[in-house]
């Protein structure tokens, strides 16, 4: 039950991250007016002199221009000075990846480079504000860089990204060491401290990740990773067994959330948990309502077939089987087919997944919606998108320019570094993404063989085999009364139950709860209400 490893990169900017970055807004006068004290002697290189003219008069359509016709027609210091002096003009203009292509060509360079240091700095502050993408990012942190040579304003985005890259390459140790190395008061501090939490529970140190799950809250102004963080305090006391504990994180997810869901369906693991069956069933009802027709969640019918199980309701057990594989065999050969079509295809699998996100259908392979829905809602796919709009957005400012740059060749560069920078996006999350698509294909084959576990011949040892898969033995049955949603009633709350006649409602999904008794050691009629 317990798989915390989710993504979700924060992009907002704290306090922290104006008071790092403040040098930023200086570059100009430190890396460019005074170039000549960090730089050496002055140079004559007439380019460059007229290029300093034009960004004191804030020109910098002219400054890009004259600045990188002195990047190619001079060497040494002078050239150091035009390409920092080019890099910030473009980012003046709001060209956020054409200059950090330049930055980036500074940092490669090492210390060696005068602009080292703050290149570095205008690469972490250009990420806090438009992301750069795992696989540029990676390419750049990928070189050997002495992580004393880090100024300090960077040094948060430069340990959490050798973290993140050791993470995927399923690195643990060497990712933990990177995270922790993250300084408290950098604003990818928090981000860190997530997937701290990850990596500890993975390592089964499940105290460490309760209190790396807590800080997050504490040091993120990131909504969605804030969620995370509750989610996974929610799991990890599941974990525990302290499943009334779980329930109060999961009823913490706001309704408009895209993880709203899953803490519905883990909430109803966790009533199962404590024998509440008609709560679990209620939670799993919402899960299959039409208005989530699209998204996965194929464990929900095992988790109805051996709730059905417990209360000895034989009937029920059989209908719940037989409506996932209703449901889902067509789903298993048609992602069977669209894996196979797109195998080593890793940018036609992410157009194929940009595709359904913009239309919200897929033609050829219908019966495979959810997983795609799924693998659409990943941070990999939201990223990579960020930054194929971000590049296209950039191509189209530079098109405005030109007539200015087209003679010294500086609009063909540009152009083939955002065309470079939005292939790697798409190759690296095509590759995520039909992972992902690919692991989900073998959790419903996993599912689907655990269907034909659940043998009606053999209810007490079937039953135990679940027991031991989701949980050991469950807890001792909780006499609260549990009402809507995955809150305790207290004492003024009333409950009253109306009969499900077939009618869906909006406001009341989450808030179904099942009214119905074991028919263990007796026969009764099976009756069902919300």
């Amino acid at each position: 039950m317990l798989c915390p490893v989710f993504k979700t990169p924060c992009r907002r900017i704290s306090k922290g991250i104006a008071f790092a970055l403040a040098p930023l807004s200086m570059l100009f006068i430190i890396g460019v007016q005074n170039a000549h004290a960090q730089g050496g002697a002055a140079t004559n290189n007439p380019a460059y002199v007229e290029a300093q003219k034009a960004l004191r008069g804030n020109d910098p359509v002219n400054a890009a221009r004259l600045f990188y016709t002195a990047v190619t027609s001079s060497e040494g210091s002078t050239k150091d000075k035009s390409e920092f002096g080019l890099a910030e003009s473009l980012r003046k203009l709001g060209l956020n990846y054409s200059a950090a292509y330049f930055h980036a060509r500074i940092v490669h360079q090492g210390p060696k480079n005068d602009f080292f240091r703050n290149s570095f700095e205008a690469l972490a502050g250009i990420n806090s504000k438009t992301p750069l993408g795992k696989a540029s990012v990676s390419g750049l942190l990928n070189q050997k860089i002495d992580p004393l040579t880090v100024p300090a304003a960077a040094r948060g985005f430069f340990f959490f990204y050798k973290g993140l890259d050791a993470f995927d390459k399923k690195n643990v140790p060497a990712a933990k060491a990177e995270f922790e190395r993250v300084p408290s008061q950098s604003p990818y501090y928090g981000r860190a401290q997530y997937y701290l939490g990850v990596i500890l529970t993975l390592t089964k140190d499940l105290d460490g990740a309760l209190s790396a799950f807590s800080r997050v809250a504490r040091t993120t102004d990131s909504e969605s990773i804030q969620q995370l963080a509750t989610l996974n305090l929610g799991r990890i006391h599941y974990e525990k067994k302290d499943f009334r504990r779980s329930l109060s994180y999961f009823a913490q997810m706001p309704r408009d959330s895209d993880l709203w869901l899953e803490s519905l369906f883990e909430g109803a693991w966790a009533f199962f948990m404590l024998q509440k069956h008609n709560n679990a069933l209620g939670n799993v009802h919402t899960l299959h309502s039409p208005f989530f027709a699209n998204r996965f969640f194929p464990e929900s019918y095992i988790l109805n077939a051996i709730t059905y199980l417990r209360l000895c309701r034989v009937d029920a057990v059989r209908k719940s089987l037989k409506n996932f594989q209703e449901r889902y065999k067509p789903t298993f050969s048609d992602l069977k087919n669209l894996l196979i079509k797109y195998q080593n295809q890793s940018a036609a699998f992410f157009t194929v997944i940009a595709r359904y996100n913009s239309q919200g259908s897929l033609k050829e392979y219908p019966s495979a919606t959810e997983v795609i829905d799924n693998v659409s809602r990943s941070d990999a796919f939201k990223e990579a998108q960020l930054v194929v709009r971000y590049v296209d957005k950039e191509r189209a400012s530079i098109k405005k320019y030109g007539g200015k740059w087209e003679m010294t060749g500086l609009s063909e560069v540009l152009r083939t570094s955002l065309e470079g920078r939005k292939t790697a996006t798409i190759h690296t999350a095509g590759e995520d993404l039909y992972d992902s698509a690919r692991l989900l294909f073998k959790y419903l084959l996993d599912l689907s063989n655990q269907t034909q576990l659940i043998n009606l011949d053999r209810l007490t040892s079937i039953t135990d085999k679940f027991r031991e898969q989701f949980g050991e033995a469950p807890a001792a049955s909780d006499n609260t009364s549990w009402g809507e949603g995955m809150r305790p009633l207290s004492l003024k709350d009333e409950l009253e139950y109306w009969p499900f006649e077939g009618e869906w409602w909006e406001d009341e999904l989450g808030g179904y709860v099942y009214n119905i008794d074991s028919q263990c050691g007796a026969k009764k009629s099976e009756k069902g209400s919300k």
